[in-house]
This record gives C-alpha cells, sequence and structure tokens, in this order.
C-alpha cells in the first residue's frame, strides 16, 4: 500500500510520533511519502491512500480526490470549541477568559476542518468522548462516517531497548509543550508550595515560545526551582524519562504513556479527558488544584525517597504498564496503532 502523509516532515519542535508512526507502516511493509503535493501533481492510481488532518483537512482531500486515492481524516485538537459549551476556560488550564466572539471563531474553525471527515472515506478521533463531543457540539447530532476510536500511540520501541535496570536519579521530568491548556504552569506553582531547596531538578522535555520560556524560568528562579527546558525526542527523551523518579503532567494525552513505558511514577491533575486515558493507571490530583497537587506531589517523593531502589517499581505504575503493553487502556504502543491501521483502515 502507498500511503502519502500530506504534512511537512517533522522537526525539532514536535514529538516524532507521526514520524514513528511512518515507520511503523514501512516496517509492515507499506510505502510512505511526506508530501503537501499540488492537485493534480500526482498520476492517478500511484497513492492508495492520503492521510490528513487539522488545518490541512481539505487541501488533502482536494489531492486525494485528484489521483483517485481513498481518504483518511483524523480528527484532534478539542479545547477551544468545548470552552463555553459546558466546559469552563479554567477547566483546560486557561487563565484568560475568551470573549464569545471568540468562541465563536474557534468554533467555526473546527467546523471547517473537521467537515472533511463526512467526505473522507474513513476518520478517526482520540476517544469516546471526543466523538460523542464532535457530533453533538459541532455536527448537530449527525454521526462521522466510518469513524475510528483511536489511541494515543506512544514510539515504545526507544523505551524498551534501554537497558531493563536503568538507573534512577534524583529528578522529576515533564513531557510537555508550555501552552497554558498544558498546565505546565500550574505544576510548577505546586512545586513552589513545597520546599523548594529539598526539590530535585525538575526536567521539562519540551519547548515554548520566548515569552512562555521567560515566564517559566522567572517563576522558577523568584522560587528557587531549579527547572531546565530541554527540548528533544527519540532515545535521548527516553533516557531522561527511564532515568526520573517520578513524572508530572498536567492535560497530556501521549506522555503519561511514556511514563508508563518507562516505569516512572506519574501524577497528573484528574480532567475528565485524562482520567477516560488512564483510570487507575497513574495517580492524580484534583483538576486545577496545585495545593492537592504539591501534597500528592510530596507524598510520592517521599515514597521514592524511603524505598526507591534500581529495581523498585511502583505498583500501580507497573500494573498500567502491563495494560498498556497490553492494548488495555487507551494509550498504546506506535506498533499496536500501525497494525490497526494497517488491518482495519489501510486494507
Amino acid at each position: 500500500m502507498k500511503i502519502l502523509l500530506y504534512k511537512d516532515p517533522p522537526n525539532i519542535n514536535s514529538t516524532l510520533l507521526t514520524w514513528t508512526f511512518a515507520e511503523e507502516l514501512r516496517l509492515l511493509g507499506h510505502q510512505v511519502f511526506w508530501a503537501k503535493p499540488k492537485i493534480d501533481s500526482i498520476q492517478k492510481g500511484f497513492i492508495d491512500w492520503v492521510f490528513g488532518n487539522g488545518i490541512n483537512s481539505w487541501d488533502a482531500h482536494n489531492v486525494a480526490k485528484s489521483c483517485d486515492a481513498k481518504l483518511h481524516i483524523h480528527l484532534e485538537g478539542v479545547a477551544f470549541w468545548r470552552i463555553g459549551m459546558g466546559s469552563a476556560v479554567k477547566d483546560w488550564g486557561y487563565d484568560k477568559e475568551l470573549t464569545p466572539e471568540e468562541i465563536k471563531y474557534h468554533k467555526e474553525q473546527y467546523i471547517k476542518w473537521m467537515s472533511a471527515a463526512y467526505e473522507a472515506d474513513s476518520c478517526s478521533v482520540n476517544g469516546e468522548r471526543q466523538i460523542i463531543a464532535i457530533q453533538t457540539n459541532l455536527f448537530g447530532g449527525h454521526h462521522l462516517p466510518n469513524c475510528h476510536k483511536l489511541s494515543c500511540g506512544v514510539d515504545a520501541r526507544y523505551a524498551v531497548t534501554l537497558r531493563p535496570y536503568y538507573p534512577k536519579k534524583w529528578q522529576i521530568v515533564t513531557a510537555s509543550r508550555l501552552e497554558e491548556a498544558k498546565k505546565v504552569f500550574m505544576i510548577a506553582e505546586a512545586l513552589a508550595k513545597l520546599d523548594t531547596e529539598k526539590l530535585p531538578p525538575w526536567i521539562i522535555i519540551g519547548y515554548g515560545t520566548k515569552e512562555q520560556t521567560e515566564k517559566l524560568y522567572s517563576f522558577c528562579n523568584k522560587h528557587k526551582i531549579k527547572a531546565m527546558l530541554h527540548p528533544c525526542f527519540g532515545a535521548e527523551k527516553w533516557r531522561i524519562i527511564r532515568s526520573s523518579c517520578l513524572m508530572l503532567q498536567g492535560w497530556s494525552g501521549i506522555p503519561p504513556s511514556e511514563g508508563l513505558m518507562c516505569k516512572t511514577p506519574v501524577i497528573s491533575f484528574n480532567h475528565k479527558d485524562v482520567v477516560e486515558l488512564y483510570d487507575d493507571s497513574i495517580h492524580w490530583a484534583r483538576d486545577n488544584d496545585t495545593d492537592d497537587m504539591a501534597r500528592k506531589i510530596e507524598g510520592l517523593l517521599k515514597n521514592v525517597s524511603n524505598s526507591y531502589n534500581y529495581n523498585y517499581l511502583d505498583d500501580i505504575t507497573e500494573i498500567g504498564r502491563q495494560k498498556l503493553l497490553k492494548g488495555e487502556i487507551y494509550a498504546c504502543t506506535q506498533e499496536q496503532l500501525a497494525k490497526y491501521y494497517d488491518e482495519k483502515i489501510f486494507i
């Protein structure tokens, strides 16, 4: 099967998850191309499937139609248009209220590109709640055609190749961009409520704008939190997560599964969308409650410092890891995700 991913190749500012997904498809025998070709630039019949998502969805549709290829649209991104529809701004981690005009604008933008799914041969969404929200809030209850509920895919091949008893260090990790909705700044506020002199170094695998980065460093320096922003991917990302004694997450779909793969205990705010993904596989603090997050972090770090050794595994973490490897929770591996596409979609 020849598959065109209608998007630019990944770069340092991406998680490279689509890149690893493409590699897994190639390992299954498919040919995968990265490009945003012009309409009518591809010979008819050369490409079997075009994969599109986000603001490029209709462009992907037009290219697929011009070369007689089938089209798959992946729907993602839900925060902005759910604000104002029973979900508050703060619920998503934003500290700036949106005006009705801004909410309407974002809703219209999502409708504009998500509607491409109704012209596609198949589509996919990350989670049952998101499928229902999209159908109900954007398209008047009309069911998405041939819609597949897919999991977040974690690029686990790097993780499983690390040494089985990789030494744990006195450091904590967060894997996230510095957007407000990711709640990294809330994690910083929670850490500031603790005895920061005794806190382990905090490594943030991610990136942000100049303004976001300066804001984070300014806050951490003020409260003597030893923080370092470290954009990286692949084996380096896995090395850091695997060697950390605790992962702190705000609102994130994929990173908690990375912690589970690395046998690193994970704590997150219990936003209902994240709970849907992980249920009882990770530790929880009340959503947007930095006092509760601080208490939970302090308790977990005491547990780690008192009883951690290289062979020690938190029971919840190991249970979650086994569920992940068996495909029993929402998150899965990129290998499992590619196999699903191979057997259920690209056939």
